[in-house]
């Protein structure tokens, strides 16, 4: 069973944006059923460091959008991408170093991120975004 579902209220009225968010719960999913599923340290480095580059360029993505359409809450929004950047890569490098595993706890600190991040910010530099014609 998958750890989140995509579903259209999760939408953000940006069709490029709406694309990576799809890919990114899938990717969270695919990495939570090889950890169920016991896949190897090595499967599991792999799957969290694509997980990881397809994120930031995602962030990069909307940065540039919030820039580019003089987003009044970019500063703040940037803050967040650049924290969970941050908490992210520690845990990659923890994870690859053997101090932590992949855990239940892991899987819904980053499902519940995502989840909250789209709902809640990304919400709202969606409809400023549409209110400026971009979609």
């Amino acid at each position: 069973m998958a750890l989140m579902e995509w579903n259209d209220n999760m939408s953000v009225g940006l069709e490029t944006a709406d694309i990576h968010h799809k890919k990114l719960v899938s990717m969270v999913n695919s990495l939570h059923e090889a950890m169920l599923k016991g896949e190897t340290k090595e499967v599991l480095a792999k799957i969290l460091h694509a997980l990881i580059v397809y994120t930031e360029k995602h962030f990069e993505y909307e940065e540039g959008l919030f820039k580019t359409n003089n987003y009044p809450d970019y500063d703040s929004h940037k803050r967040e991408h650049d924290e969970l950047t941050a908490q992210v890569k520690s845990l990659n490098d923890e994870f690859n170093s053997g101090s932590i595993s992949l855990s239940i706890e892991v899987m819904t600190f980053l499902k519940n991120w995502l989840t909250e991040h789209i709902m809640d910010s990304d919400m709202k530099a969606g409809k400023y975004l549409n209110s400026k014609g971009v979609h």
